[in-house]
């Protein structure tokens, strides 16, 4: 989109910003996507070029936009005779049509805003913010929210008060979608600007390394350092919250799992995560809550769980791990103390059956990495999918997470493949999903039809453009290569973490080279938390996801406050980024990565999956 046409017009709309004859009543006149009068007038400065009942018409098709009547107001730009319109008037009506696509979330908004750059000579002040703005917009479809966030600080000044505050809002979660590595890298690139300070509040906001203390000590030196930046006036987002997460923190913790019987692998693995980080904060000088350890398989009931709770002094609990449990807490009309559980029930909340307010449900969901498949392959431009999934609830639940994420974005699901597991040969399944199988049965029928020999090569089906597979590491060791065998080499396949071991080993992955998965920050990134935890624990390859999630539990305890009051807001943790949803259940987006040379790697190194 930057090219060298929209370059020259913003530096023509950033020369414009300093003239004294702009006022900003005409730019908020015509602005793209915020709130007009019925009358307002989107082409201001050049109505002496627009005639009087076109600039009506211009401004009818305004409201059929902001009604959502996108239909009709495309309807109504096209009945015009555009080629005879005057060149101020034809800008306007490319300005138009391009914000009517963008509202319908096409970025085939992009050439109309090309045609808008031939005559921007002729377009207005206000009109010339507005390409800008729905530039940004255009990016933000597209994906490039680096960019889309440059674009936006660029128009910032000219705009009133109140539009400066939503486009700063929106400036702000688009960079809270870029990497908090690559946030850092072009920080240093950008020193002394404004944008290059919004760039290091990103990412100190963004590096889940960080204790809350710290985050909160980044932050004011970030004020310190800028002063007279917007946001230093007004802090983004949870941002704002800092200061009173950090004084309204619980004084004492009661971790509740199981650290006997049957899950007490499980159990002591999260609390090794929980008490790593516990020690990490105390040990950089912060304060930390205190902690009891409460071993759930001795508690005949969550009654006298929470009662110990409570005797101990605890604020909080955090448990219990099993999905039984947690589903008790969810049939109580209230808990006697805040509750994270470490899994999710499946009680569905209504009016007339709310969960209890205190109960707030954290785990390593399967569906939660389905969905974000879905969006992922969406977003890198795939629409017809083929899926393999194990037979059995598991396989099955995760299919229904997928397939109703990935038919809500409106693609296609040409063929499922449920798999038995540990099976000996994938290929009579592979090759009938692929349907290689019947392209060979073609051939044999045409031979033996044809008194003369036949060419023939066989050839799998061409409908579907990427795989999503369920499976475990050494389930998609097999499956990997029969794909290829049978001429799906090209066809990209995408994976949950399950494909990944938590450990590498590349004499064995070698097999999983080019599927791509989502996963952990924990396991894709080095940080010292998580080498502590590998020099006490071995960093034990099957419990390595439950490190991080002990981790992230410890700090979601004091977090839960600023996810509550910002219900778009995210913590950056080491399981993935968390959100909280409407009942009160923690998401995650994890962190996409892809096999090379037997190993994760990142897909700024990997290249893209096509």
């Amino acid at each position: 989109m930057r090219d060298t046409v929209s370059e020259k017009r913003l530096l023509k709309s950033w020369s414009q910003v300093l003239l004294p004859a702009l006022t900003l009543a005409t730019f908020v006149a015509g602005l793209s996507g915020c709130a007009t009068t019925p009358d307002s007038n989107t082409a201001e400065s050049s109505q002496e070029e627009i005639r009087p009942e076109l600039a009506q018409q211009f401004g009818y098709i305004r409201q059929l936009t902001d009604a959502g009547e996108f239909g009709a107001a495309s309807l109504q730009l096209q009945q015009l005779d555009l080629p005879n319109l005057s060149p101020a008037a034809q800008a306007e009506w490319y300005l138009l049509m391009a914000e009517t696509q963008i509202a319908e979330g096409n970025t085939a908004a992009a050439s109309q805003l090309q045609q808008f750059d031939l005559l921007q000579n002729a377009a207005s002040d206000a009109q010339q913010y507005r390409a800008t703005l729905i530039s940004a917009q255009i990016l933000e479809l597209q994906g490039d929210y680096l960019a889309a966030a440059r674009e936006r600080d660029f128009v910032s000044e000219v705009l009133s008060e109140t539009q400066k505050q939503d486009n700063y809002e929106q400036l702000w979660k688009n960079l809270q979608r870029i990497p908090a590595e690559e946030l850092q890298i072009r920080a240093d690139k950008a020193p002394d600007t404004r944008f290059g300070a919004w760039l290091e509040l990103a990412a100190i906001s963004r590096d889940h390394q960080l204790t809350i203390d710290e985050q909160l000590a980044g932050v004011n030196n970030w004020r310190f350092l800028y002063p007279d930046h917007p946001a230093a006036f007004q802090l983004p987002g949870a941002l704002s919250l800092l200061e009173d997460i950090a004084a309204s923190r619980p004084e004492r913790i009661a971790l509740l799992l199981p650290l006997s019987g049957n899950l007490a692998s499980s159990g002591k693995a999260i609390r090794d995560g929980f008490m790593a980080a516990y020690y990490d904060t105390l040990n950089k000088g912060f304060p930390a809550p205190a902690i009891t350890l409460v071993d759930a398989n001795l508690m005949e009931s969550m009654d006298q769980a929470y009662a110990q709770a409570i005797q101990s002094g605890s604020q909080w609990v955090v448990g219990p791990l099993t999905k039984q449990d947690v589903q008790t807490l969810e049939n109580r009309a209230s808990l006697p103390l805040p509750t994270l559980a470490l899994n999710y029930g499946n009680k569905q909340a209504s009016p007339f059956s709310p969960l209890p307010k205190e109960l707030f449900q954290f785990g390593l969901a399967a569906e939660d990495e389905a969905r974000q498949i879905a969006e992922k392959a969406w977003e890198d431009g795939h629409r017809r999918a083929l899926v393999m999934i194990p037979e059995g609830s598991w396989g099955e639940r995760i299919y229904s997470a997928f397939e109703a994420r990935w038919l809500a974005l409106g693609g296609e699901i040409e063929e499922t493949l449920p798999y038995a597991r540990r099976a000996q040969d994938y290929n009579p399944p592979i090759s009938q999903l692929l349907n290689v199988d019947s392209s060979q049965s073609r051939y044999r029928t045409i031979r033996s039809l044809m008194s003369q020999p036949v060419e023939f090569e066989p050839r799998r089906r061409q409908d579907a453009d990427w795989i999503f597979l369920v499976a475990l590491p050494e389930e998609a060791r097999q499956i990997k290569p029969t794909l290829a065998f049978n001429f799906a080499a090209d066809l990209p396949v995408y994976a949950t973490s399950h494909v990944f071991s938590g450990q590498s080993d590349v004499r064995k992955d070698r097999d999983l080279n080019g599927i791509y998965f989502c996963d952990v920050p924990w396991l894709l990134h080095d940080t010292a938390l998580k080498q502590n935890v590998d020099d006490v624990t071995g960093g034990q390859g099957g419990f390595t996801r439950l490190y991080a999630m002990g981790a992230d539990a410890f700090r979601l305890v004091a977090r839960v406050q600023q996810l509550q009051a910002f219900p778009d807001s995210q913590i950056f943790g080491n399981t993935g980024a968390l959100t909280l949803d409407e009942s009160r259940r923690i998401r995650r987006s994890t962190d996409c990565t892809r096999f090379r040379g037997g190993k994760p790697v990142k897909l700024s190194d990997a290249g893209t999956v096509n």
